[in-house]
């Protein structure tokens, strides 16, 4: 329920910010805004995606030693790095489960600490009615 209810809000911030980008220019720059708002959409999304991977990678091999049984603790690059490996045996399943929530966590307090980041960019935006723009 948690991804159907981001998927939506992303949606509908994308699609504020795409009109609020044509509705502030004219009508001869609408595609020059909609390409710098692609290409500040597309650097914001690979500065999330850089810091998703460096938790991934720095925090999941540590949770994961530190959560597997003691007899299998020396598998962890192993279990890391091939998933058949991880839906081997019941208490190595629940080891790497444990695992990846502790990094799921830490994700959604990165996440939810740059919300503010977010809403200061919305309420910063213009209040432009629509209905009073011409067309052409």
């Amino acid at each position: 329920m948690c991804q159907i209810l981001i998927g939506f809000s992303v949606d509908m911030i994308g699609q504020m910010a795409e009109l609020t980008a044509m509705a502030s220019v004219r009508y001869q720059d609408v595609a020059v805004a909609l390409a710098i708002y692609g290409l500040s959409s597309s650097v914001g999304s690979s500065v999330g995606y850089a810091i998703a991977g460096g938790l991934w990678t720095n925090i999941l091999p540590a949770k994961l030693y530190e959560y597997l049984p003691e007899d299998s603790k020396n598998m962890t690059a192993a279990i890391y790095g091939d998933i058949k490996k991880q839906m081997a045996g019941t208490p190595i399943r629940d080891a790497v489960i444990a695992a990846y929530a502790d990094v799921m966590r830490k994700r959604g307090i990165v996440g939810s600490a740059l919300i503010p980041l977010t809403i200061i960019c919305v309420v910063v935006w213009r209040n432009i009615n629509v209905k009073k723009l011409e067309a052409g």
